[in-house]
């Protein structure tokens, strides 16, 4: 095991009250929060059990018990004392907050609602309130990231005259202030109502409890008298909460952060939580952990300049351990050029070399894009999939199960609304005058539009036809003769894309077979419990990572690309204020301190588009 730097041993020989370490990419903060935890019980005498370890996710979580008991294992390795040192406290802010829920009887097994059920309880809820025009599969996911996002701020607006976050996901454009109020409203007041919990609930609910009841606050803080939060940039206003209420009295708190990594504000998250600590613990100490032992000083140097121009944050000076450190920019006449030049690189790379190479990218549909372009080209990618399609998630099986629905089970509006324009008809919602549908309600509204009639009267003797038949066999009939393989060609990324779909679309027709005439979504929802109790096989292959920014955060690569550099991708075009700015700036400054030895910045001059302004200045012009 190595020495710590001086630096380090500052931060591990902290014993007690407030301090916050602010560690920057690559400067061994896992090291040193294991280090310090082997102080206490080792040198100090702290029972292990007195020791709480936060980390962001359960992943981390897992890594760092791993780490310290081989850490504790070597420590006493002449010897069996090292079982006793073993039962320190790691988990996350959620897993932490749910034993506390459990062990007080705010919750057990059956209290957590299911993913599937929280969809269906938003789906009943909009119907009640003459939303259910509004219920296909993106707004619902919509609405679940927006009522997530409000519990994380922990700012529930107390009335619909006031207003939500500026960020609702384009739900504005859908949903009126009082509208999305009363939405979380009757959401929140029916998982009270049944005694469950979602997932954000398992913080604002032990925050409650532990704000309201002084004998379990008194327990949980002689339990955990040291307390140790990791990626403390990461955490939102709730949870700081609970931290400042578990570590008093002594507020043996322990935090490690870095604010030039804090880009998980649509979570609520902010970099301002680590300057209110120092507000909040005027006598805490402040330890600065800028010492950069992962990349080279070219990247450093780089990451540095990136970095300095954002405002909000505390200002230090980062010092690479490593020289060298490969640094290369690339601007190019067009997108094509660009991938020709990546898949070139990279078709150079052997296995060893390619497993340790990513490509980090902006969004999740650009990582779509990126790993298709990358097996096309014969390049393997790194991942996990199923050994089969997922058929019981998406909107693929929404809208046949609404189909299927209408054909068998009343002909409602709200199923119709699911189907009748994929592909596009033209239909429009205010034909449909009633909560059924009839051929005879839609003629009426056309009756002065003979071309529209015609089609209108077509689609409803289709209709007839498919009633007759099998669900699988309606299922083929609404894809050939209705078009909806068309509207998986137009919703399609790209050929292979397009591919995947019809390959689902053939899973749910031929799964349809077993339907013997119960409801079709009783029978849907049986169906995919049973996948959820015995879920898919999955298989891990190796290869180049393709992630996004968010998604490339605490990993580390030989050599990392990052293409399409421009203005309007690195920041979007959607990001106008000056923390969202900041904010993005960070983002790319995750990026770029993931690369170890080379770092390779693509961008492109089509259609007059620009280099990213984060890097004008800083890196030479073609």
């Amino acid at each position: 095991m190595r020495e710590p730097s001086k630096l380090q041993k500052q931060a591990i020989s902290h014993l007690k009250g407030p301090a916050m370490v602010i560690a920057g990419p690559g400067s061994g903060k896992t090291f040193t929060i294991i280090q310090r935890i082997l102080n206490l019980v080792q040198n100090h005498h702290i029972p292990p059990d007195n020791i709480l370890v936060i980390t962001y996710t359960k992943a981390a979580a897992n890594e760092m018990k791993e780490r310290y008991e081989k850490a504790i294992s070597q420590s006493f390795l002449c010897n069996n004392e090292s079982a006793r040192w073993g039962n320190v406290n790691f988990g996350t802010f959620h897993s932490i907050c749910y034993n506390i829920l459990k062990q007080c009887g705010r919750a057990n097994a059956s209290s957590l609602i299911k993913e599937v059920d929280k969809r269906k309880l938003l789906q009943i809820i909009l119907g009640n309130n003459g939303l259910a025009s509004k219920c296909n599969y993106d707004i619902i996911s919509k609405l679940q990231n927006h009522i997530s996002r409000i519990k994380n701020l922990g700012n529930m607006p107390a009335s619909s005259n006031k207003s939500f976050p500026e960020n609702t996901n384009g739900l504005s454009a859908l949903f009126s202030v009082e509208e999305l109020f009363l939405i979380q409203k009757e959401y929140d007041q029916y998982l009270r109502e049944q005694g469950m919990i979602d997932f954000d609930d398992m913080i604002t609910e032990s925050l409650s409890l532990l704000s309201s009841n002084q004998a379990i606050l008194c327990r949980y803080q002689n339990i955990f008298q040291y307390i140790l939060a990791d990626e403390f940039q990461d955490i939102n206003y709730p949870q700081y909460e609970i931290l400042k209420l578990l570590a008093l009295p002594s507020n043996n708190l322990f935090v490690v952060g870095d604010d030039d990594q804090a880009i998980y504000g649509f979570r609520g998250a902010t970099p301002g939580i680590m300057k209110r600590f120092l507000t909040d613990y005027t006598e805490g100490t402040q330890i600065l952990l800028t010492e950069n032992y992962r990349c080279g000083t070219e990247i450093v140097c780089l990451a540095q300049q990136v970095i300095s121009q954002n405002k909000e944050r505390f200002v230090k000076e980062f010092y690479p351990i490593r020289a060298g450190g490969k640094l290369k920019s690339s601007c190019f006449d067009n997108r094509k050029e660009e991938e020709a030049e990546l898949i070139n690189h990279l078709l150079g790379l052997d296995m060893e070399c390619l497993i340790d190479t990513a490509v980090i990218v902006r969004t999740n549909m650009e990582v779509i894009q990126y790993k298709e372009l990358l097996k096309s080209s014969g390049i393997a990618v790194r991942g996990s999939k199923k050994n089969e399609e997922d058929i019981f998630s998406g909107f693929m099986i929404e809208d046949i199960s609404a189909f299927l629905a209408f054909l068998y089970e009343g002909r409602k509006r709200s199923d119709f609304l699911h189907f009748m324009n994929k592909p596009n008809r033209f239909f429009t919602r205010m034909a449909l005058t009633g909560e059924k549908v009839s051929l005879q309600q839609m003629e009426q509204y056309y009756r002065q539009n003979p071309q529209m009639l015609s089609k209108v009267q077509l689609f409803f003797r289709h209709i007839k036809i498919a009633s007759g038949l099998h669900p699988h066999l309606a299922v083929s009939f609404f894809r050939k003769t209705l078009g909806y393989d068309n509207y998986l060609h137009e919703k399609a990324q790209d050929y292979k894309d397009y591919q995947r779909l019809l390959a689902k679309a053939d899973q749910i027709q031929c799964f349809m077979k077993a339907f013997k005439g119960n409801s079709v979504r009783e029978f849907i929802d049986c169906q995919a419990e049973k996948t959820g109790q015995n879920p898919l096989k999955e298989v891990e292959e190796h290869g180049a990572a393709v992630c996004t920014m968010h998604g490339a955060k605490g990993l580390e690569f030989g050599r990392v690309f990052l293409p399409d550099v421009n203005e309007g991708i690195i920041p979007g075009k959607e990001c106008v204020t000056p923390s969202a700015l900041e904010e993005e700036r960070r983002l790319l400054y995750v990026a770029i301190t993931r690369a170890r030895e080379e770092l390779y910045i693509y961008y492109t001059k089509e259609r007059g588009r620009k280099l990213s302004r984060y890097l004008q200045g800083i890196i030479p012009p073609p």
